[in-house]
């Protein structure tokens, strides 16, 4: 296609450079970090920390305290009410609206000098993996960046929430090429009813013989699309017949032999990019087994606060997206650990500061130290700090928790409830029968107890034995869940472990 060619051409070189720098990696840093406190030097926050006395990485971090974001949620709401020059002298484009897993929406500033930087790992990424899967460049590709059905709106001071447009992300130089190759067309984005969007991605996709490439954060994301395919397969069947006859017949096919066999309805699917580690680990492999002639490629770490990793093709792992950010890590005694200091195998808390406008901010995001590519650290995403529980001062994790109820068939997930306190275990009913729950309850409450602290509560009573409750469609309740909590279609990540703040709706929603 020549929207391919139009891409290749436009990211030549851009593979190259990034290699260059990562056999730099502490020059590069020190670059990006001089260049990020020149800017906002003139902002609020550069003079209340004096950015343009800072001479180096160790002034730096000594100047400066670790934020969150509720440090700094006071300044981002005067910034959504107009207010300029507040944490960064660049003018705020837009707010991007976050979730997380542990807490309420948070306001997330962009600038065009964050969206520079944001595309120093996107660009790298895109053209190492075209050199190393030419046969993406052969169909279409079905992108999911932005949230779907999420209603455009305007902080007060009338700057927009959300983009419009995500080729944005790619540039200008590549966004009419990028806009060619798409198998769904960017306005079904705009859908604000969820079941609209969904139907009309799914004609999208299943007219789109030629689908190469898909790109999605959650593994669950694609895998609800193909579930709504399965169970609507006759009148979607129906819809296509007279654009693509071939693709309803491939369809009727299955829904008669109750048999989907996903790789004949996109037979040139070569790629799918998506997350593939920590809670999204399972439902990868789940995906994998549905394409098992298509490649698939676990994604970096990208929040929204920007680019942490990026995934290239013969590095051991996501590698770090070393002109994006300016990171520090924190290891777990709570120490600053250094980028040349960092251990193989040790566990940190990543800090970043972004050209957006966040300075020393810890992301909440939990990394392993998987290996080195040139002189650059490949990273492992292990999930979320600070998500656990404790009722009774048994501190589980949700890394923990998802390793003692892997045996578990299907979806499984562990609830507090702080008013008994106990847990519950609540299991896809289509995974586990009645006759089973019981019995999976107890092998979990078993494995569990490695952790002593939960042992210890188990042997005074303070807490019962898990109580099992089955759930119809597990994975849809927990996506509904997570919409009435705040979070984004197309960016929910699945865990094992529920907030305790989260425990009422969970409860409610299920049915439990």
């Amino acid at each position: 296609m020549s929207g391919w060619a139009d891409i290749r051409r436009g990211l030549a070189g851009k593979r190259r450079q990034l290699t260059a720098l990562l056999r730099q990696p502490e020059r590069a840093q020190q670059q990006l970090l001089t260049e990020i406190l020149r800017r906002n030097r003139r902002s609020e926050f550069g003079r209340r920390y004096g950015f343009a006395s800072i001479d180096g990485v160790s002034a730096y971090a000594s100047r400066i305290p670790i934020q969150t974001f509720e440090d700094l949620r006071e300044d981002i709401g005067r910034m959504m009410n107009g207010t300029g020059n507040v944490l960064c002298a660049d003018e705020v484009l837009l707010f991007e609206e976050t979730g997380g897993s542990t807490g309420g929406q948070k306001y997330i500033p962009i600038t065009a000098h964050s969206i520079e930087c944001l595309r120093e790992a996107i660009l790298p990424w895109l053209d190492d993996l075209l050199n190393a899967r030419p046969g993406i460049m052969q169909g279409r590709a079905y992108w999911a960046i932005s949230p779907a059905v999420r209603p455009r709106s305007h902080t007060k001071g009338g700057v927009p929430i959300g983009i419009d447009n995500d080729a944005v992300w790619f540039g200008a130089e590549l966004a009419e090429a990028i806009g060619s190759t798409l198998a769904v067309p960017p306005e079904v984005a705009k859908h604000d009813s969820f079941k609209a969007w969904q139907r009309q991605t799914l004609v999208s996709l299943l007219a789109c013989r030629d689908l190469s490439f898909v790109s999605v954060w959650s593994p669950t994301f694609f895998l609800q699309l193909l579930e709504a395919v399965r169970k609507d397969a006759t009148s979607l069947a129906d819809e296509i017949e007279a654009v693509q006859p071939e693709a309803a017949s491939v369809l009727a096919g299955f829904h008669a032999r109750n048999r989907f066999d996903w790789q004949a309805l996109w037979p040139a699917l070569d790629t799918i990019s998506c997350w593939s580690s920590a809670s999204s680990r399972r439902y990868a492999e789940t995906l994998k087994e549905s394409f098992p002639r298509s490649h698939l490629q676990g994604k970096g770490l990208l929040a929204t606060e920007g680019a942490i990793t990026l995934p290239l093709e013969d590095a051991c792992a996501p590698v770090l997206a070393i002109n994006s950010a300016y990171f520090e890590f924190l290891n777990d005694e709570g120490n600053l650990v250094a980028l040349a200091d960092l251990q193989d195998e040790a566990s940190y808390t990543v800090i970043m500061t972004t050209a957006g406008g966040l300075y020393r901010y810890r992301l909440g995001d939990r990394v392993r130290l998987a290996g080195w590519y040139e002189a650059s650290p490949c990273f492992e995403y292990l999930g979320r700090e600070g998500v656990a529980s404790d009722l009774c001062g048994e501190k589980l994790t949700e890394e923990f928790v998802r390793t003692a109820i892997a045996a578990i068939p299907g979806d499984a997930l562990l609830v507090p409830v702080a008013d008994q306190p106990g847990y519950l275990l609540l299991l896809d009913s289509a995974a586990v029968s009645a006759d089973e729950q019981e019995r999976f309850a107890a092998l979990a409450d078993e494995s569990l107890m490695r952790n002593p602290q939960y042992r210890h509560a188990r042997q005074l009573e303070q807490l019962p034995m898990l109580q099992p409750r089955r759930v119809s469609s597990l994975l849809d309740t927990y996506q509904s869940i997570c919409l009435e909590c705040g979070q984004r279609l197309g960016d929910i990540k699945p865990v094992t472990l529920a907030g305790r703040h989260w425990s009422e709706t969970y409860l409610r929603i299920a049915g439990t």
